[in-house]
Parts: structure tokens; C-alpha cells; sequence
């Protein structure tokens, strides 16, 4: 009996593994760059981008499959949700449901109905206002037409009463208070996890960018355009004389792209591949740190929504494996060798 039980332990996990895969198992699954990357042999660039999409189509699927079901769960608890918003406010379920009933009702009246509906919708609303602020909508419209000193007097005796409320009921707005610093602490410590996350981020996207602002790069670059255009510009020229350009100037020509071409990708390939490297210890390293931020920002979700909608652990880690592997499918975007490399004449 025993050992039916521990099979059936075992069967679970590996069925509850297979179902919800971790970003980590993503990112070692992924193939490294290759060595030779600025080498005109195309077998190796083909079989590295082609594992790195397999992968990213099997994470894309991955994240779609989580996102349809915390979509479901969230539909799910949208009545709960709703009661908890409403709840906060100190309008009871009561008239909210009736509040409900009267905008389904009201869809597509028109004349002397509309404004019926629009009456009850009114009176409603001034219901609601003095169960959550204990004012009515008269005293608003009546504050409106008070001057300045009039309005001071209100709010001074608006403030009065909620003093005298709280001393009536220390208890509760003790209580209120401490969920609301608890909320705040929340809120303070997930922005500054997010905020020092996001900064790292960034600064890796920045080195990623810098290396296209390279100057010899640059140039390297506009020389190949040059050297393009002007292949091209002998290829126009000859056709209209219905001859074909000079091989030999040809051969030069496509020679001296070649030439810069290697050049370019010998000097900007290793700059983003040591990135790319960089870029992936990171990813690795703050695993941890956005583990912790998804914690944080789903206790922060349910204080204020009162349910918990927490998606499946390792959320924002899929987006950062993701970024990654976008990163990575531009590995080979220095090296230009191509389809015009290919012709001599």
C-alpha cells in the first residue's frame, strides 16, 4: 500500500512538472552561440537559429497557455471582486446589485423611459453616496453654490464629525490604518525591487544599442552600402547599352565588400556576444529577485482587490527568458555575408 502511494506521489509531481515549466529550464535549454560566427558557412547559423526558435515557440506557447488561465481565473472572481471593490467603499451589496439591475435595465431606452431610468439611477447614487460618505448629493450641489468662507465652514465640520467617528470606533479605524500601512509598505517595497530591476535591464538594453553606435562600425557599414550601390549603379549602367558590367571591376568591387564585411563583424560580433553574455548571467542571477517581486505584487493585488489572482510562479521570469532569446536570435546580425556574396560576376 505503501508503495502504490509513493508512485502515485511521484506520477503527480512529474505530471505537475510537465505542466508548469520554469523559465530556468528555458534558458539552459537554449544552444550557445557559435564560435565561428563570422564565418561564410551558413549550416551552423541555420542550426543555431533554428533550436533558438524551436524554444521560443515552445516558451511563447508556454505563456499563452498560463495567460488563458489566469484570464479564466480572473473572470472567474470578477463577482468576488466587484463585491470587494464595493465593499471598500461602504455602499452595501444591496444597492450595488440594484445599481447593476437599473444600467442593464436602462441599455437602449430612450424618451420619457430614459429618463426615468436616469431619476431612479440619480436617487440611487445619492443612496450610495451617503452610505460611503455619510453626504448627500444635495449637500455637494448645495457646497457648490456656498463661498469661500462657507466652504471652509463645511469641511471644518465635515472633519469634526469623522474625528467624532473614529473616537466612537478607535478600534476599527486602528485597524484600517494598519492595513493601510501595510498596504504602503507593500507598495514601497515592490517600486523599489521593480525600480532597481528595471534599471539593470535597462542598462544592458543601452550596452546592447551602444554597439551600433560604434564609429568605426559606422563606417565599416556605410563603406559595404557604398560599395552596393555602386555594383548596383555598373549593373544599371551596362543595361542600357544591353552589355554586361566589367568582370574583373566586378570581381574587385565584391572582393573589397567581402573584405569590409569580415571586417565589420570581426569587430562588432564579440562586443555583442560578450553583451549577450552579460545579459544572460543577469537573467540568471536576479531569477531570485523577480521571484520575489511576483510575491510582492500579487500580496499587493489581493489587499486591494480582496482576492487572489496570483498567476502561476515564474511569470516575469518567461518574459525575461523571452527578451533574452530575442537577443539572442540577433547573435548573427553582424555578419552580412550573403546571397550577393555568392556571385563572383
Amino acid at each position: 500500500m505503501k508503495t502504490i502511494f509513493m508512485l502515485f506521489l511521484l506520477l503527480f509531481a512529474m505530471n505537475y512538472a510537465n505542466a508548469q515549466v520554469r523559465p530556468e529550464a528555458y534558458l539552459s535549454n537554449l544552444p550557445s552561440v557559435p564560435e565561428d560566427i563570422c564565418s561564410d558557412e551558413t549550416q551552423g547559423k541555420d542550426e543555431f537559429l533554428s533550436k533558438v526558435n524551436e524554444i521560443s515557440g515552445e516558451l511563447q506557447t508556454e505563456m499563452e497557455r498560463r495567460h488563458e488561465n489566469n484570464d479564466a481565473k480572473v473572470e472567474a472572481n470578477k463577482p468576488n471582486m466587484m463585491d470587494n471593490a464595493m465593499r471598500q467603499t461602504g455602499v452595501s451589496p444591496e444597492l450595488t446589485q440594484k445599481m447593476m439591475d437599473l444600467e442593464n435595465q436602462s441599455k437602449g431606452a430612450t424618451g420619457d423611459q430614459k429618463k426615468a431610468y436616469e431619476a431612479q439611477k440619480k436617487a440611487l447614487a445619492d443612496q450610495m453616496m451617503q452610505q460611503s460618505m455619510n453626504i448627500s448629493m444635495g449637500e455637494i450641489e448645495n457646497l457648490k453654490k456656498m463661498d469661500k468662507a462657507g466652504q471652509k465652514a463645511w469641511a471644518t465640520a465635515y472633519a469634526t464629525e469623522k474625528q467624532a467617528e473614529v473616537a466612537a470606533d478607535s478600534k476599527k479605524f486602528q485597524d484600517q490604518n494598519a492595513r493601510e500601512m501595510q498596504k504602503y509598505n507593500l507598495l514601497q517595497s515592490q517600486k523599489q525591487l521593480s525600480d532597481s530591476l528595471n534599471a539593470q535591464q535597462n542598462r544592458y538594453m543601452k550596452k546592447f544599442a551602444e554597439i551600433d553606435e560604434d564609429e568605426i562600425g559606422k563606417k565599416l557599414l556605410a563603406k559595404i552600402n557604398g560599395i552596393r550601390t555602386e555594383i548596383a549603379d555598373l549593373y544599371n549602367e551596362t543595361a542600357k547599352t544591353g552589355t554586361g558590367p566589367e568582370r574583373n571591376k566586378l570581381i574587385a568591387l565584391r572582393s573589397e565588400m567581402k573584405k569590409a564585411k569580415v571586417s565589420y563583424c570581426n569587430l562588432q560580433s564579440p562586443k555583442y556576444v560578450s553583451v549577450l553574455a552579460e545579459y544572460k548571467s543577469f537573467i540568471l542571477s536576479s531569477m531570485s529577485a523577480y521571484y520575489r517581486l511576483e510575491k510582492l505584487s500579487n500580496e499587493v493585488a489581493k489587499m486591494q482587490i480582496g482576492v487572489d489572482i496570483s498567476p502561476e510562479p515564474g511569470e516575469f521570469g518567461l518574459g525575461n527568458v523571452s527578451s533574452y532569446i530575442k537577443q539572442l536570435l540577433g547573435a548573427y546580425k553582424y555578419n552580412l555575408y550573403g546571397p550577393e556574396d555568392w556571385t563572383i560576376g
